[in-house]
């Protein structure tokens, strides 16, 4: 399969020198092409945390970051009505006035992130072809969609975040790959060949530290998806996942009325998608032996289910209600069983070189809840999700969100306001938030300490 991708895309490359120059640069590139300027500024509130490392709180309780940013998107075609370019490339930086705790340290503090890159091939008016970095089409819900069946790995710095107004990170991981679909009136069709080009080797680093194929070609994966158009009402879907790990999605949105439309997604997963604690390797460590690991993915079957509605205003307002439950969550026992560990692991033995080897498994199991995060999952098994997207003049948006976690009744919620500043230039948009995450200490949310932030930013298209 990799030198079938890597065969398609020299092929493509191959093309003239002059065809490819006519599409990068001068008019061409100006015409088509945006470049976006931004900047933002964050302030962090933590609780301490029951976490220690070398005795002391593993986060910096207030901070304050500074993060600036640059995106290149551009869209041209190499051969008229028959290959396209098409590219997103992101440069980033940040800047905190404070050092930082052991849980929060990066390897870098600017990178380089291909975003999207990628060629597109018209086969015929409804068949083409996509080859290069290709970002992976979401599902129908905010909080987690079980068809999302190749999650990636945040790409971004662990302290912070370059937030978007659409409230997401401004930049999405993605994979090498290669796209074969077909589009017609009454239904979609596409195949989906994703190349493993690395291997996670340190799971104990976050995955802002790993790099690009780490993130997005760590395993080999075909997926089929099909959707069809040909009801009145209703746009069911499947997905299959095939290769290293194998899964099965079907979906449906039904449009009740115009103005409200009832979602569901459910999968089956061969195995689990993310690693979970070890009962046998912890029950190692506080026997005083130690494994290489504490985490592992069995093969157990998994299974995900979300539902959930959204409901449109006649002023293009959104209110969303979502509920989400995954079979391979932790249940209360097994959540506490971690807490427990964690417990252990700070109970000082008066033995240095024992207290550092405790201090190394309390960085991994964090940097193990983390990168699961980081992957799109979650801990638990049931949860709650609301939000809304709420128009007002001059296209001012107001975006609230509710996250809660049935079981342990821990919370995230957030609000995020974004603006044209067109008074001061029509090209800067300005965004504003607040975030909390809060629970009990043995909590999903609250697990590392209670967290409120704020964070101001702006964006400048060239």
């Amino acid at each position: 399969m990799k030198r079938t991708l890597m065969g398609l895309t020299l092929a493509l490359s191959a093309l003239p020198v002059s065809v490819l120059a006519d599409c990068l640069s001068g008019s061409d590139v100006a015409k088509n092409s945006t470049v976006t300027l931004y900047e933002q500024v964050s302030l962090v509130k933590k609780q301490i945390s029951d976490w220690r490392i070398a005795g002391r709180n593993p986060y910096t309780r207030h901070n304050i970051y500074n993060d600036a940013g640059v995106n290149l998107t551009s869209r041209c075609a190499v051969v008229d009505n028959a290959l396209d370019l098409d590219l997103s490339l992101y440069g980033l930086t940040w800047y905190s006035p404070r050092k930082l705790g052991a849980f929060e340290e990066d390897d870098s503090r600017s990178q380089l992130l291909i975003e999207r890159l990628r060629l597109i091939y018209a086969v015929s008016d409804s068949v083409q072809l996509e080859v290069g970095k290709l970002q992976a089409k979401p599902g129908l819900f905010f909080l987690r969609s079980p068809s999302d069946l190749t999650p990636h790995y945040y790409a971004g710095s662990k302290p912070t975040r370059l937030y978007d107004p659409a409230l997401r990170t401004a930049y999405q991981s993605s994979s090498w790959a290669a796209t074969l679909s077909m589009d017609n009136r009454d239904e979609s069709f596409s195949l989906t060949v994703i190349p493993k080009l690395a291997t996670i080797g340190k799971d104990y680093l976050t995955s802002g530290n790993w790099s690009a194929n780490q993130r997005g070609n760590s395993s080999e994966a075909w997926l089929l998806s099909y959707t069809s158009h040909a009801f009145r009402h209703h746009t069911p879907g499947m997905r299959i996942l095939l290769g290293e790990s194998q899964s099965i999605a079907v979906s449906d949105s039904y449009h009740y009325t115009p103005q409200l439309t009832l979602n569901a997604e459910m999968a089956w997963h061969r195995e689990q998608r993310w690693r979970h604690l070890s009962e046998e390797k912890s029950a190692e460590v506080q026997n005083y032996a130690f494994p290489s690991s504490l985490y592992d993915a069995g093969d157990k079957n998994g299974v995900e289910l979300a539902v959930g509605g959204q409901y449109t205003s006649d002023e293009f307002n959104v209110f969303g209600l979502e509920y989400y439950y995954q079979s391979e969550g932790y249940s209360r026992s097994e959540w506490r069983k971690q807490r427990e560990l964690m417990t252990f692991l700070n109970t000082p033995t008066g033995y240095a070189p024992l207290d550092r080897a405790f201090d190394s498994y309390k960085y991994l199991m964090a940097s193990e809840i983390s990168n699961t995060g980081n992957k799109g999952m979650l801990q638990g098994k049931h949860y709650l999700n609301a939000w809304s997207s709420v128009q007002f003049t001059h296209q001012i948006a107001l975006q609230p969100y509710f996250i809660l976690n049935l079981m342990d009744k821990s919370t995230m919620a957030g609000l995020h306001i974004s603006a044209p500043l067109t008074f001061i230039d029509d090209q800067l948009e300005a965004y504003t938030g607040v975030y909390s995450a809060l629970g009990s200490a043995n909590s999903e949310f609250a697990f590392f300490g209670d967290v409120a932030g704020g964070y101001v930013g702006f964006k400048y298209y060239l």
